[in-house]
């Protein structure tokens, strides 16, 4: 019995250790998915939920005040949403589409991270906005606080023989393909700044965007309007 007793204390104390954070549909317009069946208004999103907005676009709130908008065309993997010991874990897969945040002020060791096809978006207390386009490559636009953007591009090898024209005597054996090595890249993007990733994972140096004129992009406006009702 008093094995037991024990047991049940142990799952009980690892079970509030870790503990899923969830998120709700706070707002939706047009048609949006969630796990391939149609979003809900207060519909619960929580950590391996699927969504995808087709012509619409969506608001979800987490339970720790963080705020994740979906334009249209978007498909978004929620991938992490745990807390442990007070340790806050967020992973958000943006594969496509136009993604808004913004991130409620997190301690030292929670981490907040949005991927994209070419790299990773991890931030502590910010608002920002990512366009992931269809032939790759991808915009990173952050309105306030600061962003770190790592990322990683192929490096391929050269074949020197391949660098000049050579006598050919008889039949050789090829090689086959060579090793395609990954170079890792951090950009830090501040306030009011913008970086562009290529197709093939080179960024930009980070630098300043026109305000008022991104404010005439209908999505960015809304978003505006939804932050400034916090």
């Amino acid at each position: 019995m008093k094995r037991l007793l024990i047991f049940l204390l142990s799952v009980f104390a690892f079970s509030v250790s870790l503990m899923a954070m969830k998120g709700k549909v706070t707002y939706i317009e047009g048609y949006a998915q969630v796990n391939y069946a149609p979003a809900e208004l207060r519909q619960i999103v929580q950590q391996g939920d699927y969504i995808q907005t087709h012509r619409g676009k969506i608001e979800i709130a987490l339970n720790d005040g963080t705020l994740v908008r979906i334009g249209p065309d978007s498909k978004v993997y929620f991938e992490s949403l745990t807390e442990e010991k007070g340790k806050k874990k967020v992973s958000i897969k943006v594969t496509l589409g136009r993604f808004w945040t913004k991130v409620k002020k997190l301690v030292a060791r929670d981490e907040y991270n949005v991927t994209f096809r070419t790299g990773t978006a991890g931030v502590r207390g910010t608002v920002y906005r990512l366009d992931q386009f269809e032939d790759n490559s991808a915009r990173l636009f952050v309105y306030d606080g600061r962003v770190e953007v790592k990322g990683e591009r192929p490096v391929f090898e050269k074949d020197p023989s391949l660098l000049e024209p050579q006598e050919i005597n008889g039949p050789v054996e090829i090689e086959g393909p060579r090793e395609v090595s990954m170079e890792e890249w951090v950009k830090i993007v501040e306030k009011l700044n913008v970086i562009a990733i290529s197709s093939q994972g080179s960024p930009t140096e980070p630098a300043p965007f026109d305000a008022e004129e991104d404010k005439k992009d209908p999505w960015v406006q809304w978003n505006l309007e939804r932050d400034a009702l916090e």
